[in-house]
């Protein structure tokens, strides 16, 4: 529409409240000294704002001299300082009580390990179980069976890290130890195993897990493997791997397991580890490996089981130069006797 030029402009009827908006209209008195002063008062709150970096929030924003625009500005910048220290001190409460809570139940899965590790003739055993956060899921076991008086080790890695991994842990140690009276073959225990932990896991978790028996009178270790790293044997300082194999636990309804026995002699050593152990990392992305394990086992084939179990921890910590491991890491030790 075009505007004819002899008409009177027309005033909108709002346009004392556009005049009299601050953030529209620039005041009449603002000179070149109030805006060294705006800038010198803006530069002394935000100085005291980087406290905020440092992660500090216990303050308050003053400045030397008053001006209505920034004390409007200071009082909405406190406010959200007061309403950030709430929700810190808030945060600060929960995590406190999630530690609590995470230590409670470690102290809990710790004691849930074999206080005493089974005694054995012609046989002594080391394990360690070093989770990767505060609770874990790896664990080991240890019994005998009533009748038979068969020995059993168990060494088990559930999948995952942290609290969810410690829970499926719990159910997969509880489901053995009921089926334990059963007195079963391995292989046996990790068919039965298998689907009861598939009827009862979440979806997509598994169990990877070696449960052997020994006789300790006629040193036979007949042991099943389903997912865990390859056993590792030195007998005569030559070590090789045990190539048991089979599916992880849970995974499918049905699986079936191959049983090895072995006929051992004394001087044998033995070592069941988990894969966290093999997998640890250096600053460059290489993995420690079983090569490395191997000849670890190699080199101290004559110590004890727990002097070996503490040198494997002590390698795979140089190697890795980590505060905290990435997986969670077990190993266990047998020396035959």
């Amino acid at each position: 529409m075009r505007v004819n030029p002899s008409e009177p402009v027309r005033r909108p009827a709002n346009a004392d409240v556009f005049r009299s908006t601050r953030f529209v209209t620039a005041p009449t008195s603002f000179t070149p000294t109030n805006e060294k002063n705006l800038r010198l008062l803006i530069r002394e709150a935000a100085d005291q704002l980087c406290n905020v970096v440092d992660g500090n929030l216990d303050f308050v924003v003053r400045v030397s001299e008053g001006d209505e625009d920034i004390d409007k500005l200071l009082l909405l910048v406190n406010f959200v300082l007061a309403a950030a220290r709430r929700s810190f001190n808030d945060l600060r409460d929960v995590h406190h009580r999630t530690e609590e809570d995470l230590l409670a139940a470690r102290k809990l899965q710790e004691q849930l390990l074999p206080q005493k590790l089974p005694y054995a003739s012609n046989c002594r055993v080391s394990a360690k179980c070093a989770p990767a956060r505060t609770v874990g899921g790896d664990f080991f076991d240890f019994f005998r069976y009533l009748h038979s008086g068969l020995c059993v080790g168990l060494l088990a890695d559930v999948r995952g890290k942290g609290a969810a991994a410690a829970i499926y842990a719990a159910l997969a140690s509880g489901t053995i130890r009921s089926l334990m009276d059963q007195e079963m073959t391995p292989q046996a225990m990790l068919e039965k195993l298998n689907k009861s932990l598939f009827a009862r896991a979440p979806e997509g978790n598994f169990v990877a897990l070696t449960y052997s028996t020994w006789d300790d009178k006629n040193r036979v270790l007949e042991l099943c493997n389903s997912g865990l790293p390859e056993p590792l044997l030195c007998r005569d300082g030559i070590v090789r791997s045990l190539g048991v194999h089979g599916l992880p636990l849970g995974l499918f309804p049905k699986a079936q397991y191959d049983l090895m026995r072995i006929q051992c002699e004394p001087g044998d050593t033995l070592l069941f580890y988990t894969d966290g152990v093999v997998e640890e990392v250096d600053r460059e992305g290489n993995d420690f490996n079983a090569s490395r394990l191997a000849d670890i086992i190699a080199k101290n084939c004559h110590r004890t089981p727990a002097e070996i179990v503490d040198q494997v921890f002590e390698q795979v910590n140089a190697h890795c130069q980590c505060e905290m491991n990435q997986d969670d890491q077990t190993v266990i030790a047998i020396q035959v006797s």
